[in-house]
């Protein structure tokens, strides 16, 4: 190497360089990605919000089951009587005893989840108070309460709570619309 002669580069060198493969994506390739991403996302998220609810509904009733439970072992234990209100159009439940009127447990469903109608050998109540009637030998008034997520008469999700008036036991079933 001598002084004041620039170095000439082989021709290999330059043509090697030029065509060196290059890696990562171009901003096409990246907004498709995203846009397929936000279409999955917006198909998936009705049946997740749907699944949601279902869980929502389904641990509701569990809750009310588990209230009327209460109010008949109340009954049995204390030899007294004990009364269930729901109350359809604030959407919400209490127990008391029947002598004090005072509420043992007091539950507001959450605002996605109604209560439909109680229904009993005589009547069905769509839009007032109701009451189940628990009695110290365990027997009850007896009736179906039921319970849906959404806006009533629209959704697929229905679940009802059966009091069966002679021993006063609970069951919880799902029905289809």
């Amino acid at each position: 190497m001598t002084l004041g002669h620039p170095q000439k580069r082989s021709p290999s060198r330059i043509t090697r360089a030029a065509f060196k493969p290059q890696h990562g994506f171009t901003l096409v390739e990246l907004i498709l990605v995203l846009f397929f991403i936000g279409l999955i996302m917006g198909m998936a998220t009705p049946l997740v919000m749907s699944t949601l609810d279902r869980i929502e509904l389904r641990a509701s009733a569990r809750e009310m089951a588990s209230a009327l439970r209460y109010a008949r072992s109340e009954a049995v234990s204390h030899k007294t009587s004990v009364i269930f209100e729901g109350y359809i159009d604030r959407n919400q439940y209490r127990v008391s005893h029947d002598r004090t009127e005072h509420a043992t447990q007091t539950a507001l469903l959450d605002e996605k989840i109604k209560i439909v109608h109680y229904t009993n050998e005589l009547e069905t109540i769509q839009d007032e108070t109701f009451k189940i009637k628990f009695f110290p030998q365990g027997n009850s008034t007896g009736g179906t309460i039921r319970l849906e997520a959404g806006e009533p008469g629209e959704s697929e999700n229905l679940y009802a709570i059966s009091i069966d008036p002679v021993t006063g036991k609970i069951r919880i079933d799902q029905e289809e619309r």
